[in-house]
């Protein structure tokens, strides 16, 4: 899985001025904007309360009650709520979501509309729908975390007050995580004996000279590692902390651009040790066999999520919070069948439990976007030579 491209703040203030020119040229062609070949959803039409007024009812409702009682109580809230499925706008494959959505339909009684598309144009019909206070709106929203992050700054996405979010790796005001990208570093066992292990960052960037494979696009896992644990928690500057990890790159490390390439050429030993490579990833690699390793695992564990919110005007609030939920606990342990890592913790599959992920820090990514990007081109143009390519 490749992480989604950053939208710093500018370019998601264009974003949003694209969305309004397209919602007026859609508007006058007399339908909403979809993604193609998929129908725009049916939302469910409610009561007079819906949105955050709506939820707070419905968390009104259910204080106090949880596990199989809240559970029970929420089922009975969200049945009968709504004359038509409630919608689930998603970037999840549809082999992944579709699944998960019988599950839920199966288990709760209520059904589920779902428009599928990449993160941008989700975000870009959210922006759209809002902008034109079209009343069927999504009811729940799982995206990326960057967009999920934008959408929250527009104050689209309602209070997320739920036992659901204990033990997950990622929790916001207003949304979770579902699944996640972990960045970790491993090296291949063949190459390095345990005794040799990296054990710090700082061994995987300077410890290897010609022997270490650096990933090109994870700018925002190098923002996030320099800003809140390099300084954040030893206490460097930022100027140290690039030019400490510029030095140990400009060793001769090998500037990859892909994930997947990256795990097979440290599975294939062209390269020692190599650099925020996926968890799902290397767990598969080790299931079968591979001679490669992670653990002891070279810490902070930075992660990525896709995560999930309902939106402030849902117009079905308690199906909406009981879907949410169902993606926070239920469907957790079938995302490894899929190939992600779940964010839930103890989960098969997932972290282990005594794992304390840090997560990409969004705002400054979006705040600082331009600033850090430079910062990583001037690491990685410092290698120099040629960049490989999957």
């Amino acid at each position: 899985m490749k992480s989604p491209a950053p939208i710093p703040a500018p370019v998601m203030r264009t974003l949003r001025c694209l969305a309004v020119a397209l919602l007026m040229l859609t508007v006058a062609c007399g339908s909403p904007p979809t993604e193609e070949g998929v129908a725009s959803p049916p939302a469910g039409t409610g009561g007079e309360a819906a949105g955050e007024e709506g939820l707070e009812g419905v968390d009104a409702e259910i204080e106090g009650l949880t596990g199989d009682e809240r559970r029970a109580a929420l089922v009975e809230l969200a049945n009968g709520e709504c004359d038509a499925p409630i919608s689930l706008y998603t970037t999840m494959n549809v082999e992944d979501i579709d699944p998960v959505v019988a599950a839920f339909t199966e288990d709760t009684g209520v059904e589920v509309s779902v428009y599928r598309g990449p993160n941008q144009d989700v975000l870009r019909r959210v922006m759209q729908e809002e902008d034109a206070q079209i009343a069927e709106v999504a009811d729940v929203i799982s995206i990326n975390d960057l967009e999920q992050a934008i959408i929250a700054r527009e104050g689209l996405l309602a209070p997320l007050d739920t036992p659901a979010t204990e033990g997950n790796a990622v929790v916001h005001d207003t949304w979770a995580g579902v699944y996640l990208a972990v960045y970790l570093a491993a090296w291949n066992t063949n190459n390095v004996p345990p005794d040799e292990a990296p054990d710090s960052w700082e061994a995987v960037f300077t410890g290897y000279p010609g022997q270490l494979a650096y990933q090109l696009g994870d700018f925002s896992w190098f923002a996030t590692l320099v800003n809140d644990y390099y300084v954040g928690e030893l206490g460097m500057t930022e100027r140290e902390a690039v030019d400490m990890i510029k030095a140990g790159l400009s060793q001769g490390a090998q500037i990859v651009d892909g994930h997947t390439l990256g795990a097979n050429l440290l599975l294939a030993g062209e390269y020692d040790v190599a650099s925020s490579l996926y968890h799902h990833a290397m767990v598969r690699m080790i299931d079968e066999g591979a001679p490669v390793a992670w653990e002891p695992a070279v810490d902070p564990l930075i992660v990525r999520s896709n995560g999930v919110g309902i939106h402030q005007r849902t117009r079905c609030p308690a199906s909406a919070l009981l879907l949410t939920e169902y993606m926070l606990i239920d469907m957790q342990p079938m995302l490894s069948d899929f190939g992600r890592t779940p964010a839930l913790e103890g989960v098969p599959g997932g972290l282990p439990a005594d794992y304390d992920p840090m997560p990409i820090n969004l705002d400054l990514i979006l705040d600082d976007g331009e600033k850090w990007q430079a910062y990583h081109d001037e690491i990685t143009g410092a290698v120099g030579g040629e960049v490989l390519e999957e």
